[in-house]
């Protein structure tokens, strides 16, 4: 992907999404950055929305509050306005000097080997895995993908934004009561 000198919201978001699948920016720094994006961007006026660097980000959380009133927490909202900032700057680093791009966010890169024809050495699960996460931001917020393999994904919804100890055990106890004991075994000789 190069820039192409657009600076619209659609232009940052697959920005986002290709800085994350080829290692530019940690793959969930940039799955986080794009999430805000998407749910401050419902509230941009049209010129914000063709042109991102219109965008005063304190503004537009304002906006965002008033209008979702108590059905967000005001420390999501917090945390939207930082990582839109971070994804601004980036962004617009990137659009500036794409070869000589490095995040400037505080979350540090994740390297990914290449082999030598450019393509990404990581493995199918991990990049079955990636590509996922970084798709499923098209997905409501509150739902969670836990790919598993290649073809099993278990969808988590409604999981708060911090959970204590003893809330992350509960869940995790739930999870536990649906392991197949028998599955972990491999068959012995003597049942067949």
């Amino acid at each position: 992907m190069t820039p192409d000198g657009s600076y619209s919201l659609d232009t940052l978001l697959r920005f986002l999404k290709y800085a994350g699948m080829e290692g530019l920016i940690n793959p969930a720094s940039a799955r986080s950055r794009r999430t805000a994006a998407e749910h401050l961007g419902r509230e941009l006026l049209p010129e914000e929305r063709e042109d991102m660097r219109r965008v005063d980000v304190a503004e537009l959380a304002s906006r965002f509050h008033k209008l979702e009133e108590s059905s967000v927490r005001s420390e999501a909202v917090e945390l939207y306005v930082q990582r839109l900032n971070l994804a601004l700057v980036d962004f617009f680093a990137w659009m500036d000097d794409p070869a000589g791009f490095s995040s400037v966010g505080a979350e540090p890169q994740r390297a990914i080997r290449r082999h030598r024809d450019g393509r990404s050495a990581i493995g199918r699960d991990q990049e079955a895995a990636e590509r996922i996460a970084l798709e499923s931001t098209e997905n409501p917020s509150n739902i969670i993908p836990v790919p598993l393999s290649d073809q099993h994904v278990v969808y988590i919804a409604n999981l708060p934004l911090r959970l204590s100890q003893e809330e992350a055990e509960k869940i995790t106890r739930v999870v536990r009561a649906y392991i197949d004991e028998t599955s972990d075994r491999e068959p012995d000789s003597s049942d067949g």
